[in-house]
Parts: structure tokens; C-alpha cells; sequence
């Protein structure tokens, strides 16, 4: 299976997770977010971003393209078991997440997207044995299209 990050880092230790919380964790614990599809990716990291001007969106970013052996299990949150309102509701998603990381059954968790209905995501547990078969096969620059960045800024 393939999936996608965008980052700075081309690594998947996780270290930005010791120091900021995400949908799926609290701070102090090492994850990894990937996404099915690189446009995933993108649409997850835009929005995050804190933008006032197109002069503060980067000219370029970093995809990654994370291949998963064969045979390393991936847990899945299960559609019965997200609450009705989960995408407002960050607490449940950290608790469910962390729930996950420390029984550390799997390397991965799939995930809803809070951000596009029928699309997933995936969590990586960077400490789970399984991990290091997950890795990194190609890392390439991407120059940003700016009518998306139109799309983020204020004039």
C-alpha cells in the first residue's frame, strides 16, 4: 500500500507530535499523519495553515511517498463508532487516538477525515514494531499552485 505525507522532515519518527496535539493525539506523543492520496495530504496540511498574505505561503513543499510492506495490520476506526458530532469534538478524537497508541496493536489506525467526507486517513505509531516496514520511497519538492493559494489568503 502506498500513502502520502507532506513535510519538512523526510522521516516518520513522529517528533511532531511530542510537541504540538493533532485530531488523533495529545501533545508528548509520537505520530504520523498520512493520507490515501497526495491531494489528501495537501487539503490536510492547507487547513492548518495560518495565513494572512500569500507572502506568508512557503513557494514549495515536501511529498512524501510512504510505501507499507505487505502484512503489517492496520487497525480501523470503525464507522459505528465515531459520535455524531466527532469532527467537533477534539477531545473524543485525542482520547480515541491515544486509546490506540497505547494498546499499540498496530503501526497504523485508519481514520474518517474530519475535513472530507469519505476519505481517509491514517495514523502511524512510530514505536510499533511494525513500523520500521513502513518507509519512506521517495521524497520530491512540489512547487505550490497559486490558485489554490488564492483560495487561503486575504488580499
Amino acid at each position: 500500500m502506498v500513502l502520502w505525507r507532506i513535510s519538512n522532515y523526510a522521516d516518520l519518527k513522529g517528533l511532531g507530535g511530542l510537541r504540538a496535539p493533532g485530531r488523533w493525539h495529545f501533545t508528548g506523543q509520537p505520530v504520523v499523519y498520512l493520507a490515501e492520496h497526495p491531494a489528501g495530504a495537501l487539503l490536510e496540511t492547507l487547513v492548518h495553515q495560518e495565513i494572512g498574505t500569500t507572502a506568508d505561503l512557503a513557494d514549495t513543499y515536501q511529498l512524501l511517498k510512504v510505501q507499507v510492506d505487505d502484512g503489517v495490520i492496520i487497525s480501523e476506526m470503525a464507522e459505528t463508532a465515531y459520535p455524531p458530532d466527532w469532527r467537533d469534538d477534539l477531545a473524543w478524537t485525542q482520547a480515541a487516538g491515544t486509546e490506540w497508541l497505547t494498546r499499540a496493536s498496530s503501526a497504523l489506525l485508519k481514520v474518517a477525515s474530519a475535513v472530507m467526507p469519505f476519505a481517509f486517513h491514517y495514523i502511524l505509531n512510530p514505536a510499533h514494531g511494525d513500523a520500521a516496514r513502513i518507509e519512506i520511497s521517495i521524497a520530491i519538492e512540489v512547487r505550490q499552485d497559486p490558485r489554490i493559494l488564492r483560495l487561503l489568503a486575504r488580499p
